[in-house]
């Protein structure tokens, strides 16, 4: 999914009413000074209130609301300090604070549904982790010395079964730092741009994970284009706030070389006809309308709502996809931990008869 426009020192909800009472008291003709002084009163101690402070005694010293949101560089995202300085310069402040936190709310709203959607597969997959783990590593090598002196062969699955058993039985200290350090290791190489654009890539190009992907940044980089474009801002600088805003390194890459066609004189439309896998000949079809009308900002905003509702649409129905390839590796595990404790005892009944 996309980074939020805010730091982690402010969470989520914060984010989201305080754009939504700011844009709120803006429209009912409080001033920006009374609206931060009014919003720094009420909220809670705390990351928030430590920063409308700040933005308040810059606001009383002259300087603008982008100013002084601008000078929060490692708080608000660029997106939001071009989306305030584009309201301002268009008069259209409260609608852009209102349109951030809309989005604010329907990122933070998928975010929930895609981590219910996987608490269940989470639940049942740990569960079977642990049944599992326990029979091979508590029961399995207890049947072992009684199968061994009756010399019973072990079948090569409850071989196998049993030698990761003990391995994990006795070198599940190394095991935990291994991972640790190899989970480390893998954080740092994603962090590597080349490896994190290769990666992006991989996502787009993915069985329906690609739909996500594609849904979720067409939603994102057509809500913002159509609002920055309605603010006055143009379409080559309106790209490059997109750009910024993007959490896609490959849409990204697009995006660059988009901008430097568009630069040319090529269109917008014909630009994004060159990555048909990223931007679908639905969307361009109707962005092509609203750039022969003059109307592409009302275009963007029809092909932001349609791919906005897909992927809820997705999302409702990530279970029924999940569920087949969960029952799949749950029946694995447990068949295979079960044969390998059957076939002996199968294989003792059997010599026993004879």
């Amino acid at each position: 999914m996309k980074k939020n426009f805010f730091t982690r020192s402010v969470s989520i909800q914060d984010q989201i009413d305080f754009t939504k009472n700011l844009s709120v008291l803006l429209n009912g003709g409080v001033s920006i000074n009374e609206a931060i002084d009014t919003l720094s009163i009420q909220s809670k101690p705390g990351a928030l209130r430590n920063i409308l402070h700040r933005i308040k005694d810059r606001l009383e010293k002259g300087v603008s609301l982008n100013g002084a949101i601008a000078e929060e560089g490692e708080i608000f995202g660029p997106v939001v300090v071009s989306l305030i300085r584009a309201g301002e310069m268009s008069g259209s402040l409260a609608d852009n604070l209102n349109f951030i936190s809309g989005w604010l709310q329907r990122d933070y709203t998928l975010r929930k549904d895609i981590n219910s959607v996987l608490l269940y597969p989470k639940i049942v997959l740990s569960a079977t982790v642990i049944l599992g783990g326990g029979l091979a590593i508590f029961i399995l090598p207890k049947l072992v010395p009684m199968f061994t002196g009756l010399h019973v062969e072990l079948p090569l699955i409850t071989q196998i079964v049993l030698g990761v058993s003990l391995f994990i039985k006795n070198y599940w200290l190394m095991i935990i730092a291994i991972a640790f350090f190899a989970w480390i290791a893998i954080y740092l190489i994603f962090r590597i741009r080349a490896v994190k654009y290769q990666y992006h890539k991989t996502l787009v190009h993915f069985p329906y994970i690609k739909e996500l992907v594609v849904g979720y940044q067409l939603a994102l980089f057509s809500q913002l284009m159509g609002t920055l474009l309605r603010s006055g801002i143009s379409i080559d600088e309106a790209l490059n706030i997109a750009y910024v805003g993007t959490s896609n390194l490959y849409y990204q890459g697009a995006l660059n070389v988009m901008i430097e066609r568009v630069n040319k004189g090529i269109s917008l439309v014909e630009t994004m006809k060159t990555y048909p896998e990223l931007y679908p000949a639905n969307s361009t079809s109707v962005l092509a309308v609203g750039e022969n009308t003059g109307t592409l900002e009302e275009s963007f905003f029809k092909v932001s709502d349609f791919w906005s509702k897909d992927l809820a649409s997705q999302t409702k129905n990530l279970p029924t996809i999940i569920e087949p390839i969960l029952l799949v590796i749950i029946g694995l595990a447990v068949g295979l931990i079960a044969l390998s404790i059957i076939m002996p005892i199968y294989k003792l009944t059997g010599n026993l008869g004879v």
